[in-house]
């Protein structure tokens, strides 16, 4: 009872954040405008999940915290009847009617991607990090049964390339990364191995594309940086797969770029390189993350640039989403990643947490928050902002379905505050018209907030149709203080 009443104290203040971050007069607006923000996301299930132990738990304040951590992932059924849970060592299915379990089977080391299609499910095997791995499985299920349908090994396309490029005494660093994405009866997956030798990242990297019934189509071969894709997502804009690739510096491992693939040949179309700007961003690594947005194609950089491209990979415009500021002399930045979105003539964007400029350290404390860290950035492709919500938290995982707008959310990376945990959806659909603080209200449909954070290993997954949401938290920590539990959220969108 304690946590339920805690539970919607947090709504409240969330809710009352979003107010007073969008605008100090917003509560006086929604009362004007007759608006209301009764929560539209119910809770349906709260599952506890497996035991995690204490060398588990991370401390979110260290060097890549999340690595070697076998976060969960769940997986909605298109038709919003199930959901599967994987763990470490098991995977079980369940009933979104009943909450009830339906079928379990044992699992070895969890696993990071999934895409589901009518009753096959697609998982990816969890990578390693630190150590090598013999086989880096993608395996098909039937979701009803559990019944395995087939497997695909993707180490069996990269060891090749890695007898080939990696020297023998090079340690290794993400050992079978595996990244899918389903574009109609094509199954498309890259997966890498890399490694470091003398303080430089190298790796080798594989293109494939699957049929649903696990037959190799085509495959590209690669080898460095800035390689094929990295922290982008992989779009489908006129039978061209398009996506952005990531570089430690310039005159490290050259320009950072997006480019297309044929989906039917895997043969590359075009690239367009972009440049680091030492003004805007905080380091000299680029990474370009890649969407579609209608008939156009988004690249936006780590430090806010983002180019609105034809289907040809040709320039149309470009604006800046954010800018670094000064504060007392000392400059902070915010970025963006892997959360873009596109959808019709809009882009969405997360930036994450603050930056210091300058800093040896990627956590070195900043003296004041970037005003657009932590947040929704959401523009039309002429760039004119339509749209901003400060989440509070980190943006971990981020989908849009049926347009709804959803985003779950992990700790505050720049004050370590988990009071806005959770997931948070918005309607897009809604035409928002008239001043900005409206189209703000016009689109926001609820927030739910967890018992700890939802980590951008486990992210959020939904139907179809947007209205049946799940997420799983993992508990951390800052030094010995922990925060959350292991646990599978349900919810519905009424």
């Amino acid at each position: 009872m304690l946590f339920r009443h805690k539970k919607l104290l947090c709504l409240l203040t969330a809710v009352t954040f979003f107010f007073t971050t969008v605008s100090p007069a917003l509560a006086a607006t929604a009362r004007a405008l007759g608006t209301s923000l009764k929560p539209q996301l119910e809770l349906l299930h709260e599952i506890p999940l497996g035991n995690v132990s204490a060398d588990k738990i991370p401390d979110v304040t260290g060097k890549s915290w999340g690595s070697g951590i076998p976060f969960t992932e769940q997986v909605v059924s298109p038709d919003g009847k199930y959901v599967l849970v994987v763990e470490a060592d098991k995977m079980v299915l369940y009933s979104v009617g009943s909450g009830k379990q339906v079928w379990q089977k044992m699992t070895y080391g969890g696993v990071d991607n999934h895409e589901m299609v009518n009753d096959r499910v697609f998982l990816t095997e969890k990578y390693s990090y630190g150590k090598k791995k013999e086989h880096s499985y993608i395996t098909c299920l039937d979701i009803k049964t559990g019944k395995e349908l087939w497997k695909y090994d993707v180490q069996k396309d990269l060891k090749p390339l890695v007898s080939k490029y990696m020297p023998a005494d090079a340690p290794p660093s993400w050992w079978g990364y595996l990244e899918i994405v389903i574009h109609g009866d094509k199954l498309i997956l890259v997966g890498y191995n890399s490694w470091k030798k003398k303080e430089r990242a190298d790796r080798v990297e594989v293109l494939l594309a699957l049929s649903h019934q696990g037959k190799l189509l085509w495959k590209v071969n690669s080898y460095g940086y800035p390689g094929i894709t990295c922290m982008s997502r992989i779009g489908l804009i006129g039978g061209k797969l398009v996506t952005g690739t990531y570089s430690y510096g310039e005159k490290i491992t050259g320009q950072a770029y997006a480019h297309a693939f044929n989906l039917n040949t895997g043969e590359k179309l075009w690239k367009f390189e972009v440049k680091n700007d030492p003004s805007m961003n905080y380091s000299e690594k680029v990474n370009v993350a890649v969407d579609v947005a209608g008939d156009k194609v988004v690249a936006v950089t780590n430090f806010g640039k983002v180019y609105v491209l034809n289907s040809n990979g040709e320039k149309i415009r470009d604006f800046t989403a954010f800018k670094p500021i000064v504060h007392k002399g000392i400059t902070v930045c915010t970025s963006v990643f892997a959360g873009v979105l596109g959808s019709g003539n809009t882009v969405v964007l997360a930036p994450g947490k603050t930056y210091v400029k300058g800093a040896t350290s990627y956590y070195a404390k900043p003296p004041v928050e970037h005003p657009d860290a932590n947040s929704i950035m959401v523009f039309d492709l002429g760039g004119n902002l339509q749209w901003k919500f400060r989440l509070g938290g980190q943006a971990s995982g981020r989908l849009i379905k049926n347009n709804y707008l959803i985003f779950s959310t992990t700790h505050n990376a720049d004050t370590l505050d988990y009071s806005y945990t959770g997931v948070y959806v918005f309607d897009l659909s809604q035409p928002g018209k008239g001043e900005v603080k409206k189209s703000v209200l016009d689109r926001y449909l609820g927030y739910y907030h967890t018992d700890g954070a939802v980590n951008s290993a486990t992210k959020v997954s939904a139907s179809d149709d947007g209205r049946i949401i799940a997420t799983a938290t993992w508990p951390t920590r800052v030094g010995t203080k922990k925060y959350g539990k292991h646990a599978l959220y349900i919810l519905r969108l009424k």
